[in-house]
């Protein structure tokens, strides 16, 4: 009998967006790194501080894939961004912050807490992209400034795998 792998990693970061207001622009990325898929219907976001989201609707994660989650999913406001799901009553601080996931059984599945460019990147208009998605993302060194156009002219690889040649 084989284990399975369960597996959710934080693996991009938009804090900072240029193209647009942070109001519209913030996004991060869930990556499914695992053996098995998720709903993460009833999961919690959240920063060590007062934000708090509580995902209310079926977004199902399967192995291999990638979910962006963003406080804007219009795309035609957000920087040209195709989001998986919106979420509200949580933003991410362009300096330090906490991206912190939590299952419904109130299981912590992963956070990062990046650090206003001590060890992490700390672009403007760029996201942080993890450079491995087995790599520990609690580690700044981990982490680059992504050099790959999307949308409306930021830099990031929303949906996609953290191109080498960006890294």
């Amino acid at each position: 009998c084989e284990a399975l792998t369960e597996s959710l990693t934080i693996n991009e970061i938009m804090n900072n967006p240029s193209s647009v207001s942070d109001s519209d622009g913030e996004w991060f990325e869930i990556y499914n790194n695992g053996d098995v898929w998720y709903d993460l219907n009833g999961w919690t976001i959240k920063d060590g501080g007062s934000n708090s989201h509580v995902i209310s609707s079926s977004t199902i994660i399967h192995s291999g894939e990638y979910k962006v989650l963003s406080i804007n999913g219009n795309q035609n406001s957000n920087g040209g961004l195709n989001v998986d799901y919106q979420y509200s009553e949580f933003d991410l601080a362009n300096s330090s912050d906490e991206i912190i996931l939590i299952d419904p059984n109130g299981v912590v599945f992963d956070s990062v807490a990046y650090d206003n460019g001590a060890t992490f990147p700390d672009p403007n208009g760029a996201s942080m992209a993890l450079v491995h998605p087995d790599s520990n993302n609690g580690l700044g060194t981990n982490w680059v400034e992504s050099t790959t156009t999307y949308g409306n002219g930021d830099l990031g690889t929303p949906r996609l795998p953290n191109y080498l040649s960006d890294i």
